[in-house]
C-alpha cells in the first residue's frame, strides 16, 4: 500500500520540508537586507543570480561527489556548509562576499536535493513513484509558502533570521541521518547536445529558459521590490507567500488540462494570462492597493510558475524514450541559466527605469512564450493527445539531475532496486 511507502520516510519528508522552508526564508531575507544595507539594485541582482550559477555548478559536479563518498557523507557535508554560508552573510555584509556565499549556497542546495530526491527514487516502485513524487512536490510548495512567514519572527536588519535559517538547515540533518535506508547510487546522465534539444522542441526550450528568467527574477527581487514600495515585513511575507500559494494551488489543474489537449495550446494561453496578470502588481502599487498587490502576486504564481513543468513536459513529448535521460540535464541547465540571467536583467531595468520595471519585464518574457507558442502551433502539426506523456508538476528552484531521473523512471523505464548491492538498475 502507498501508506506503507510513506510511513518509513516521514523523517526524510520532514527534513525536506525544513530545507525548502529555509531556502524560501533565506531568499526573501537576503533581498530585504540588501535593501536595508543600501545595496544598489544591480548588486542585489548579481547576488540573487549567484545562487542559480551555484546550482548549475552543483548539478554538474555533485553526482561525482556522491559516487565517490556516498549520499550520507555528501548530505552531511553540504548541509553543514549551507548552514555556514548563511551565517557568514550576517557577519560580513558586503555585496561581493554575499555573491560568493550565495553561489556556495546554490551548490549546497543542488547537492541536498540530488541526495534526497535520489533517495526517494530508490525506495519507491513503479506503482508508487508518481504519487510519492506528487506528495513531495506539494510539500515543497507548502514549505516554501510557510517559509515566507518566518520573516516575522525577527528583524531583517539583525542577525536573528540568519541564525534561524541556519538552525533549520542544521536540524534537517538530524532525522535524515537517522533513517535506516540503504544508500542508493546515482548514475551520471549522458552529455547533452544542446543544439539537438533546441531543434527537437524549440517551444519547450524557450519555455524552460524563460521560466528560469521569470521565476529567478520574481523570487530574487520580489522582496526587494516590496521593501522599496514601502511594505512592512509582515506585508512582504504575504506578498511573496501569495505567489507560492498561487503556484501550489493551480499547478496541478493546469498540468491536468495540458494532458487533455495539445500541450502547446496550454502553454500559449497560460503565457498570455501570465502576461496580463503581471501588470496587476504595478497597478496596485500606483494606486496603493495592498489587496491588488497580493492578488497580482497570487495570479503571477498561479500562471507563471507552472510554465517550467509545461515546457519540460512538452520537450519530453517530442523525444524518444532513450533520449529523455540525456535531455533532462540540458533542461536543468537551460532553466538554471535563465535563473541566473533573469535577476541581472531585471535589476538593470529597475535601475534604469523604475521599480515597476520588474513586472513589465515579467510580462514581456511571458509574451515571448505566447508568440513562440502561437508560431509553433501554426507551422507544426499537432501531436496526437494519446502520444503525449503525462505531465508531472515540478517545484521551483529544486530541480536537479536526480529529479530528472525520477521523471524519466516514473514514465519510461523499468527500475529494479537491488538492496544487497545498494544499486538502482535502470533499463531503457
Amino acid at each position: 500500500m502507498f501508506k506503507q511507502t510513506l510511513l518509513p520516510i516521514w523523517s526524510l519528508l520532514f527534513g525536506i520540508a525544513l530545507l525548502t522552508g529555509a531556502s524560501a526564508l533565506q531568499s526573501s531575507l537576503i533581498g530585504i537586507r540588501a535593501s536595508i544595507e543600501s545595496f544598489d539594485t544591480t548588486a542585489t541582482g548579481l547576488i540573487m543570480s549567484s545562487y542559480y550559477i551555484g546550482f548549475i555548478v552543483g548539478s554538474l559536479v555533485v553526482p561525482d561527489w556522491v559516487k565517490n563518498v556516498g549520499h550520507i557523507r555528501v548530505f552531511a557535508a553540504v548541509a553543514s556548509l549551507a548552514s555556514i554560508t548563511i551565517l557568514m552573510q550576517s557577519v560580513v555584509v558586503n555585496p561581493w562576499f554575499w555573491m560568493l556565499m550565495r553561489m556556495g549556497t546554490g551548490i549546497c542546495y543542488a547537492a541536498l536535493f540530488i541526495v534526497t530526491e535520489s533517495w526517494l527514487n530508490a525506495i519507491s516502485t513503479n506503482t508508487t513513484r508518481g504519487r510519492l513524487f506528487s506528495v513531495y512536490i506539494i510539500e515543497v510548495w507548502a514549505s516554501q509558502t510557510l517559509g515566507q512567514f518566518l520573516l516575522n519572527v525577527g528583524s531583517p536588519s539583525g542577525f536573528e533570521l540568519f541564525i534561524l535559517t541556519s538552525v533549520l538547515i542544521s536540524f534537517a540533518l538530524v532525522p535524515l541521518l537517522l533513517v535506516r535506508t540503504p544508500s542508493p547510487t546515482i548514475s551520471i546522465p549522458e552529455k547533452l547536445n544542446m543544439l539537438g534539444l533546441v531543434k527537437s522542441a524549440p517551444l519547450g526550450a524557450t519555455g524552460v529558459l524563460i521560466a528560469g528568467v521569470t521565476s529567478g527574477s520574481l523570487l530574487g527581487l520580489g522582496a526587494l521590490y516590496a521593501k522599496s514600495i514601502g511594505l512592512n515585513v509582515a506585508e512582504i511575507s504575504l506578498f511573496i507567500g501569495a505567489s507560492y500559494l498561487g503556484g501550489m494551488l493551480l499547478q496541478w489543474p493546469i498540468g491536468k488540462l495540458s494532458d487533455r489537449q495539445d500541450r502547446r495550446f496550454t502553454l500559449m494561453w497560460v503565457a498570455l494570462i501570465a502576461t496580463g496578470v503581471s501588470l496587476l502588481v504595478p497597478f496596485g502599487n500606483q494606486n496603493n492597493e495592498l489587496m491588488v498587490l497580493l492578488a497580482g502576486m497570487f495570479c503571477i504564481g498561479a500562471f507563471n510558475f507552472p510554465l517550467y513543468s509545461l515546457a519540460s513536459s512538452h520537450i519530453n513529448d517530442q523525444l524518444r524514450p532513450e533520449q529523455i535521460l540525456s535531455a533532462s540535464s540540458g533542461i536543468i541547465l537551460l532553466n538554471g541559466a535563465g535563473g541566473a540571467m533573469g535577476p541581472l536583467i531585471a535589476a538593470a531595468l529597475m535601475d534604469v527605469f523604475e521599480i515597476d520595471a520588474l513586472f513589465w519585464f515579467l510580462a514581456a518574457m511571458n509574451l515571448v512564450v505566447f508568440v513562440v507558442a502561437g508560431y509553433r502551433i501554426k507551422v507544426q502539426p499537432p501531436m496526437v493527445i494519446e502520444e503525449q506523456s503525462d505531465q508531472i508538476p515540478v517545484g521551483i528552484a529544486v530541480s536537479s539531475v536526480a529529479t530528472a531521473e525520477m521523471l524519466v523512471e516514473a514514465d519510461t523505464t523499468n527500475v529494479t532496486v537491488t538492496e544487497e548491492a545498494n544499486e538502482v538498475e535502470i533499463k531503457l
